[in-house]
């Protein structure tokens, strides 16, 4: 069975009119870079089930992993994979998603790559309880020979073994199903955020990413799976699952693996990561030599290098945010709090307080500081599950 990686479904008369005007292109071209027999990530996929009152969804297929028995597994979003808690273990994982599909919302079980192993339940929020969310996460088990083995990413390769904590400043690209490889920058990190999941649904999550700009993540490129901005092996940073017009939602890739234990242990499959040679690590040191002297100097940063600020100052910050999230949550119009970096001092970590919109009422609501710590309003919309 070939696989078809689609980005984005395509109108019919359009698509009418590409087969009448190009046909050779259709017939005439069977390579590799069009159809090929095994999966790459960062394509479309979903739950074969993946259906509700006439319509049909799906997500992006993000990452190979495996576990402590080498068994591996497709990751990306319980709300791509488990359809938000309501699956069964065992269901069908297609490539691609049902939404992509020709036609639409056609189950094809010669379409399926993988079995739903495992999600991390979401709990949503209530009159009575605000259940805390570490990550919007699932994995389904790998069908013999439907992947890919090396865990290539369409227009990424194959990444590292080895993962990255996320930092402020951190570059980063995803390929995903509708946007296909995109650039960016993580903007804010420890993040509380309330994510709309559609039918009056919210979730909170703790400890996320934000990344910017909000072209990086569109609708269907959930489960994305987000690596360092380099160009050889990159490592994974996080999974995304959510967005509004200006961000980008993730959560730290360790924190994914970390949500499946103690039942599973799972790690990246990628290629392995280099020891760090003698040479790598004097040049790290003079970066960061050159960074306490503040020189500006195109050679004082590598990707190996933390963002802008300075992880003890980023964490002090953190510190006072969380003494202060609660208050600020419960500001009408304010749906996430995090850490991130000041406009006009950029090595600066602040707080950020992030609203649907920054009325005059919200302004008036939220602090200016808080112990010392400036505050920063943030538009950025409603966030959704994406």
């Amino acid at each position: 069975m070939k696989r078809v990686f689609i980005r984005q479904q395509a109108g019919l008369f359009a698509a009418l009119a590409f087969l009448l005007i190009f046909p050779a292109m259709i017939w005439g071209d069977d390579g590799d870079e069009h159809r090929v027999d095994q999966l790459q990530l960062g394509t479309s996929g979903g739950n074969i089930n993946d259906i509700s009152k006439g319509f049909c969804y799906g997500g992006t297929l993000g990452a190979l992993v495996q576990d402590a028995n080498s068994v591996q597994y497709i990751l990306s979003n319980n709300h791509v994979l488990a359809r938000t808690n309501a699956a069964a273990i065992g269901e069908d994982i297609i490539q691609p998603g049902l939404i992509d599909q020709s036609p639409a919302c056609f189950k094809d079980a010669n379409d399926v790559v993988a079995d739903l192993s495992a999600f991390v339940r979401i709990g949503f929020k209530s009159k009575r309880t605000i259940p805390l969310n570490s990550v919007d996460a699932a994995i389904a088990q790998v069908r013999a020979g439907a992947l890919d083995p090396t865990g290539s990413i369409l227009d990424i390769g194959v990444i590292s073994s080895a993962t990255l904590a996320p930092s402020l400043g951190r570059e980063v690209k995803k390929s995903g199903r509708t946007s296909g490889l995109t650039h960016g920058t993580i903007s804010s990190v420890n993040v509380t955020v309330d994510v709309s999941y559609g039918s009056g649904k919210t979730a909170r999550f703790i400890n996320q990413m934000f990344i910017s700009p909000g072209s990086f993540i569109a609708s269907g490129d959930s489960g994305s799976v987000a690596v360092e901005d380099v160009e050889t092996s990159p490592r994974a940073v996080g999974l995304l699952f959510a967005g509004s017009s200006s961000v980008a939602v993730g959560s730290p890739i360790n924190a994914v693996f970390n949500a499946f234990k103690p039942s599973i242990t799972l790690s990246m499959l990628g290629n392995p990561a280099p020891a760090p040679s003698q040479s790598s690590l004097l040049d790290k040191a003079f970066a960061w030599v050159m960074r306490l002297w503040r020189v500006s100097d195109s050679h004082a940063a590598t990707p190996d290098l933390p963002g802008q600020a300075d992880p003890a100052a980023v964490d002090a910050v953190r510190r006072v945010k969380e003494k202060h999230e609660g208050r600020l949550m419960n500001i009408p119009g304010v749906v996430g709090v995090g850490v991130g970096l000041s406009e006009a001092q950029l090595e600066k970590p602040v707080i950020e307080v992030y609203v649907k919109s920054a009325s005059d009422q919200v302004r008036r609501s939220v602090p200016a500081s808080l112990e010392g710590v400036a505050v920063k309003i943030v538009e950025t919309g409603e966030i959704r599950a994406y």
